[in-house]
């Protein structure tokens, strides 16, 4: 479980090293017309063409960090619309605020939302972030409540901005699909890679840790791999990725762990096993995992005819030595 930061100053340390994270990746700053609920207003935002956001962050009289952010490069001179906002009280709890910072048991300090999500399309809030948002969740306890959260990313990770960056296109996401009807599972004729299906949508019980938040990353990356040999590649709300035929027909599932716990491993393998039930007769299943962890499973798994497929990081970016070989 994590427990909400409530310190102002903590708070304010929080914020920095929050925005901090983006300068290393700044293409530009823009002046632009913000768009918000209560009209517009001349704003002068940060670009950052890798990985596609803007951002606009300020400190407001009421008492909460104002952070909103928003995809692709501004054109045009409309007003910009908010894609996600990212609101933190100044100090102690503020509910009505989605963001907050939050420290596990171990110390480690994440970003949390609470689902407070607006827009101008019917649909657009808490209750369609609730049921249809996939991502890290946990549970973070503020005083006397118990709320579930939405991990975006752990603050001392170098892959912060990935994580951000990948919590703001799941919103996007969400609200582009506002109007239409849920899909919980797609047919293996219509498999495709959506971003917005990355993760999961039940709440941990023992709190987030910093690696958790690695999955997504590591699953847009081993995406990237596969389209980049030819291959077609999609996933659904209960495997991260799959791998179709020209006709549409599944015959790889490839389940992604970011760390090389046991319990991660056989968490991933359960996932192979019962979640690849289904799947087409010769379907060949694959665990992704960090370099090293598949040795010690490597012979034990091959009697389950699970495949692995180690990972290792390249600066911030997930690289698979093994695949070639794989495939």
């Amino acid at each position: 479980m994590l427990r909400i930061i409530e310190d102002e100053r903590d708070i304010r340390r929080c914020q920095r090293q929050m925005m901090r994270h983006f300068k290393p990746v700044l293409t530009g700053r823009l002046t632009v017309k913000l768009g918000h609920a209560g009209g517009s207003f001349p704003a002068r935002i940060a670009w950052h063409a890798s990985p596609g956001i803007w951002l606009y962050s300020r400190k407001l009289p009421e008492g909460r960090y104002w952070n909103v952010f928003g995809l692709g490069l501004p054109v045009g001179s409309s007003a910009l619309p908010i894609t996600c906002e990212i609101n933190v009280p100044v100090a102690g709890v503020d509910r009505k605020l989605g963001g907050a910072f939050a420290r596990n048991r171990d110390g480690r300090t994440f970003v949390v939302h609470r689902g407070l999500i607006g827009g101008a399309k019917k649909g657009v809030g808490k209750s369609l972030f609730a049921s249809r948002f996939r991502g890290v969740w946990s549970a973070l306890e503020e005083g006397r409540a118990v709320t579930p959260v939405a991990v975006i990313g752990e603050l001392s990770s170098p892959r912060f901005v990935r994580h951000l960056s990948l919590f703001v296109l799941k919103i996007d996401r969400l609200k582009n699909l506002a109007v239409a009807s849920p899909q919980l599972e797609m047919s293996f004729e219509t498999v495709s890679f959506r971003e917005e299906w990355i993760g999961r949508a039940v709440t941990e019980t023992d709190g987030a840790g910093g690696l958790a938040c690695d999955h997504g990353p590591i699953v847009q990356d081993l995406a990237a791999a596969l389209r980049a040999r030819g291959l077609r590649v999609g996933n659904d709300d209960r495997r991260d990725l799959l791998i179709t035929d020209g006709g549409g027909r599944i015959g790889w599932m490839l389940q992604v762990i970011p760390d090389s716990s046991e319990r991660a491993i056989f968490d991933g393998v359960a996932r192979l096993l019962i979640y690849g039930a289904d799947l087409p007769d010769g379907c060949r299943r694959v665990l992704v995992l960090p370099d090293g962890a598949d040795k010690p499973h490597k012979e034990r798994l091959k009697k389950l005819h699970v495949d692995l497929l180690p990972f290792a990081w390249d600066e911030n970016r997930a690289v698979f030595p093994d695949l070639a070989a794989l495939l």
